[in-house]
C-alpha cells in the first residue's frame, strides 16, 4: 500500500475536474487444440480530495491522486510534467480495487488534437509493493521501449497493476483484471492531462503484459466508450495457461521452460490473497506454502536468484493436483485468452528463441483467433530472447501504430 496519509481537505481539485471531464465526455456508459510439446519441449502521492462516493464505488478509471515522476523513473525524452498516478480499477476479475502507474508525456508542445496514447503493460517484475515500476523504474529493455514511443510522439501510460503498490497482492495472470488496469489508466490520464492527450490510443505489453494486452483489447471499446481505442500489440505473451495450470500437481514433469516455478508461485500468491474462498493452501506442501509467502514479498530478480540457489520443481510445491472443478472455473476466468470478439486489429510478436514462453502457445492462439475472424497480424523473430523481442520488433510496432492511429 502507499506510504503516507491521504489529504481530504477540499471539494475542489482533481476529483472536481474528474466529474466535469466525465460529464463532458459522456461518462460511463474453446475449445482449443494445443500441442503437448509446449509443456515438455515507497512513493507518497498527493491525494485527490475526497469524492462523494465511497472508495469502493469510484467509477473505473477515476483519478485518485497524482505526484511528479522522480528522476530515477523518468525515461529519456519524457517531459518533467509526467506523473505517477493512482486510479480506480479492478483488483481481480470480480473485485474492484486501485492501481498506480506512470504517465509519460513527450517533451515539447502537443500536436493538434493531443498526443496519441500508448498504454503499456509491463512484464513480470514481482508482486510486492516495492516492485512497482513507478517506484523502481522500468527494466532497461522496457525503458528503451518507452523511449522509442516518446521519441515518435506518443504519450505512454504504464500501469503498475493493482496490488503492486496498492492494497492486496497482485492477481498475477488474472487477465480481466490486468487488462482493466491497462485500460483504466488511459481514462485516468485523460482526467489529469485533458486536451494534451488525444482520444486515440492503443495498448501493448510484454510477457505478463502481453497477456494483459489481449484482455485489454477485448474490453477497451466497451470499457472506455468516450475514448477511441485503435488496436493492440501483444509481445511474447503466454496463452492457454488455463489449460496448462490445472496440470500442476505432485506428478508435474520437469519441463524446459525457464522459471516455471517462479510464475506458478506468483499465480498461487495472487489466488491465496485475492480468492481465499478457493483454499489454495490445501493443495500445497509446506515447501509450496513457504515459497508462496516468499514470492509475495520478493521481486522477480531476487526470487530468480533465490530459486537458482535453492532449486525446486513444480511437483515439490503440491500435495494435490489443481485439477478440481472450482479451480478450473476460476483459472478459466482468469487465464483464458479470448480468441474472438475483438473489434480492433491485433499485432502479435514472438521469437523462436524464447525459452520463457514457448512459441507453440502463440501458434495455437493465432490459429484460433484467425478461425474466429480476428484481424491479427504476426511477426515471428528468430535468435531473439524473451525480453528483447520487445525492442527487436520496435520498427514494425511503430509502423502498426502509425497505421491504426493516424
Amino acid at each position: 500500500m502507499f506510504v503516507g496519509e491521504w489529504a481530504r481537505s477540499s471539494s475542489e481539485g482533481i476529483v472536481d475536474v474528474n466529474v466535469r471531464w466525465l460529464a463532458k465526455r459522456h461518462t460511463l456508459r474453446r475449445q482449443s487444440v494445443l500441442a503437448v510439446a509446449v509443456c515438455i519441449g515507497g512513493i507518497v502521492l498527493t491525494a485527490a480530495p475526497a469524492a462523494a462516493l465511497p472508495d469502493d464505488m469510484h467509477p473505473a478509471g477515476a483519478l485518485l491522486a497524482e505526484q511528479p515522476v522522480t528522476a530515477a523513473v523518468l525515461p529519456v525524452g519524457a517531459a518533467d510534467t509526467s506523473a505517477v498516478i493512482r486510479y480506480s480499477t479492478l483488483r481481480t476479475a470480480t473485485e474492484a480495487g486501485e492501481s498506480t502507474g506512470s504517465v509519460f508525456l513527450p517533451q515539447g508542445a502537443p500536436p493538434a488534437g493531443g498526443w496519441p496514447v500508448v498504454s503499456y503493460a509491463h512484464g513480470n517484475v514481482g508482486i510486492d509493493d516495492e516492485c512497482a515500476p513507478s517506484v523502481t523504474g522500468s527494466s532497461d529493455v522496457e525503458r528503451e521501449f518507452m523511449q522509442h514511443w516518446l521519441a515518435a510522439g506518443y504519450a505512454v501510460a504504464a500501469t503498475d497493476y493493482a496490488g503492486i503498490g496498492t492494497d492486496g497482492v497482485n492477481a498475477y495472470t488474472d487477465g480481466p483484471a490486468a487488462g482493466a488496469n491497462a485500460v483504466d489508466i488511459v481514462r485516468a490520464a485523460h482526467q489529469l492531462y485533458g486536451d494534451q492527450l488525444s482520444d486515440r490510443w492503443i495498448v501493448t505489453g510484454l510477457s505478463q503484459g502481453g497477456h494483459a494486452s489481449y484482455f485489454a483489447a477485448h474490453q477497451a471499446t466497451t470499457r472506455t466508450p468516450e475514448l477511441d481505442f485503435r488496436g493492440a500489440i501483444a509481445v511474447a505473451a503466454p496463452t492457454h495457461l488455463d489449460q496448462l495450470f490445472p496440470l500442476a500437481g505432485p506428478n508435474f514433469p520437469s519441463v524446459p521452460v525457464a522459471g516455471i516455478a517462479h510464475y506458478v508461485l506468483y499465480t498461487l500468491a495472487g489466488l491465496d490473497d485475492g480468492r481465499p474462498e478457493h483454499g489454495i493452501r490445501q493443495y500445497l506442501t509446506p515447501t509450496g506454502i513457504g515459497l508462496m509467502e516468499k514470492a509475495k514479498a520478493t521481486c522477480s530478480n531476487d526470487l530468480n536468484e533465490y530459486l537458482s540457489a535453492h532449486p525446486v520443481t513444480v511437483a515439490e510445491l503440491f500435495t494435490t493436483p489443481l485439477d478440481s472443478p472450482d479451480l478450473r472455473g476460476v483459472l478459466d476466468q482468469m487465464q483464458h485468452v479470448p480468441t474472438d470478439g475483438f473489434d480492433r486489429p491485433i499485432r502479435v510478436v514472438h521469437s523462436l528463441a524464447d525459452t520463457k514462453v514457448p512459441i507453440p502457445l502463440t501458434w495455437a492462439q493465432l490459429t484460433e483467433m484467425r478461425s474466429g475472424g480476428v484481424d491479427v497480424e504476426f511477426q515471428q523473430l528468430s535468435g531473439t530472447d524473451h525480453a528483447h523481442t520487445l525492442t527487436a520488433s520496435m520498427p514494425e510496432s511503430l509502423d502498426f501504430a502509425a497505421r491504426v492511429l493516424h
